[in-house]
């Protein structure tokens, strides 16, 4: 009886097999990947919107309870410095640097309750305040304003926004007060620019955009 002999390597056809499967996992597994980190991506906005809705509350209560300009009456914070970061830093007690940015617009919000005087009732631009997510890294050079020394990527993919400003309600302007409630919402970044567009322009994320009802 003859001794079979060991086979050594893989046919042509075993290969070709190997490779068809090896193409079908890819087709079903990258995609699965990609939604995965771009899920993880806006949890990470939807906890930091969470943080901010929050606070800006918690701002205003301490409005009411100290009086001063606010006359004991809760009034939503106004965007009073240019700096930039400034809010990240009094508001998030933590956030990591590398990825969130904040920057002040003015005159960006429109809100046609605000007055700009006692009985006005002059539809005001409102200054805003957008915070940014950029989970690849800090990019550099944008008009809405990123300097170059807030980070060196250049990755336009996957950021996002959450604009800030105090609103003036129709209750509000009924009895002369101002900022008695707030706008909170975000965006994905619609097109490859890695810019602040403005709320009509960027992909609005449905469920995270609130406004105090009138």
């Amino acid at each position: 009886m003859r001794n079979k002999r060991a086979q050594s390597g893989f046919t042509l056809i075993e290969l070709i097999a190997v490779m068809v499967i090896l193409g079908i996992l890819a087709a079903v597994i990258v995609p699965r990947i990609s939604t995965l980190t771009s899920g993880a991506y806006e949890s990470n906005v939807r906890s930091m919107f969470g943080v901010i809705k929050n606070e800006v509350n918690a701002q205003a209560v301490k409005a009411a309870m100290t009086g001063g300009a606010s006359g004991h009456l809760e009034t939503y914070p106004i965007v009073e410095t240019a700096t930039e970061n400034h809010y990240l830093v009094e508001w998030i007690e933590e956030y990591e640097g590398d990825y969130w940015n904040q920057v002040n617009i003015d005159q960006h919000y429109a809100n046609a309750n605000h007055s700009t005087g006692a009985g006005t009732g002059d539809a005001t631009n409102i200054d805003a305040i957008v915070f940014w997510y950029m989970p690849h890294g800090l990019r550099t050079g944008q008009t809405n304003s990123i300097t170059a020394a807030d980070g060196v990527s250049i990755n336009v993919e996957d950021i996002y926004f959450i604009m800030y400003a105090p609103h003036t309600t129709a209750g509000g302007k009924a009895v002369g007060r101002n900022y008695d409630g707030f706008t909170l919402q975000a965006f994905k970044d619609v097109g490859t620019l890695g810019e602040w567009q403005g709320i009509a322009t960027e992909e609005r994320i449905i469920d995270l955009n609130w406004t105090t009802p009138n």
